[in-house]
């Protein structure tokens, strides 16, 4: 009994140091943002410019997808899976769109 209440504080003490690795698939926070920020402005102008009917989604549009994707040297399965990922860490997404709403207001559109 004495060795497990030694060892559970050591054990929480542990874990609670445990530092999180990003795998190196996921796309750093920063790239995460900057595409985020293209991709939300895409949306924005695209539900602008159809009156916000998002029943189907135009050639021109996943055009302007696959451009925002080659600008920013990703994939669409590298931005799914980073999405995964920071959508487990919450913390992690939460300065990501932090990040995107400074990006947007830093660029005054309206």
């Amino acid at each position: 009994m004495r060795k497990i209440l030694f060892c559970l504080p050591l054990v929480l003490l542990l874990t609670a140091c445990h530092h999180q690795v990003t795998p190196p698939e996921v796309l750093p926070q920063d790239r995460m943002a900057d595409f985020l920020t293209d991709a939300y402005l895409l949306e924005g102008e695209y539900a602008v410019s159809s009156r916000y009917r998002f029943d189907s989604i135009s050639e021109g549009m996943l055009h302007a997808y696959d451009s925002i994707l080659d600008l920013h040297g990703t994939t669409i399965e590298q931005v799914e899976l980073s999405l995964d990922y920071y959508t487990q860490h919450l913390d992690l997404y939460q300065a990501i769109q932090d990040t995107v709403v400074a990006h947007i207001k830093a660029q005054d559109i309206q």
